[in-house]
């Protein structure tokens, strides 16, 4: 299988350079999408021989999109900056067959919080799905939350081997992310016809926080898994509350 690796970045200089290298055991086409940043994105992921795509930001989707097109190839491995390929997955993917084109592939996205490596809770349960045909599927345009279309004809396919995620802030010094999102994901409920009750704005928190950190074990992952839980509920709480300020 011949593959092309698309990465998205803003302001990445701390990780640009160490998810090109992961994605070098995997493909020589890697094109990075920047949407302007202001640090030394773009020079180190030029020395490091990616091809860069400019474009300004219109959203996670467009630039997956756009990184796909300009690729040589038509499987496409899509990544963020602060993701690695593992070697385990990279091993995984080199034994697939070109197969139906349809088929999307996914696997687990292991994700560490600054050292700790996250067992429980939502993120011990994650799996992306990364790989697919450029000619068969694309990302859909969602302001947040984007994800590859489906049909019919696709099909879905987890493979073995892990995609590493490191998150190299605490859950508070990334509040200023958090808030963006929130603000991202009220604007996709509210595009998708959803309403913020106020049951809902503070009854959901509360399920969040508790399907996180007790139904998923993530006290098991002790400061960090309450952290994880707590900042998913302020999240849920967050995007319903800019919800019901989009609806008035």
């Amino acid at each position: 299988m011949n593959i092309s690796v698309v990465i998205i970045t803003k302001n990445e200089a701390a990780n640009i350079s160490e998810c090109i290298e992961s994605a070098r055991q995997l493909s020589n086409d890697i094109v990075v999408v920047d949407s302007g940043s202001a640090d030394e994105t773009v020079s180190i992921a030029m020395r490091n021989g990616a091809t860069i795509v400019a474009q300004r930001w219109d959203g996670f989707g467009n630039a997956r999109n756009a990184g796909a097109k300009s690729a040589k190839h038509d499987w496409i491995f899509s990544l963020d900056a602060d993701e690695r390929i593992s070697s385990s997955l990279v091993e995984s993917i080199r034994r697939l067959e070109p197969e139906d084109p349809s088929v999307i592939y996914g696997f687990k996205r292991q994700s560490y919080l600054v050292s700790k490596k996250i067992r429980f809770g939502d993120w011990g349960r994650d799996r992306v799905y990364r790989i697919y045909r450029r000619d068969r599927t694309a990302w859909n345009l969602f302001p947040v939350h984007e994800a590859l279309m489906t049909g019919v004809h696709t099909r879905k396919r987890i493979i073995r081997g892990n995609l590493e995620h490191y998150i190299t802030k605490s859950i508070d010094r990334n509040r200023e992310k958090m808030i963006r999102y929130a603000k991202l994901c009220a604007s996709k409920y509210c595009l998708l016809g959803r309403k913020a009750s106020v049951i809902k704005m503070f009854l959901s928190p509360v399920f969040s926080f508790l399907s996180g950190y007790i139904f998923r074990f993530g006290f098991l992952d002790g400061r960090e898994g309450f952290d994880i839980a707590r900042s998913a509920a302020y999240y849920t709480w967050l995007k319903y509350y800019y919800l019901q300020m989009l609806s008035h």
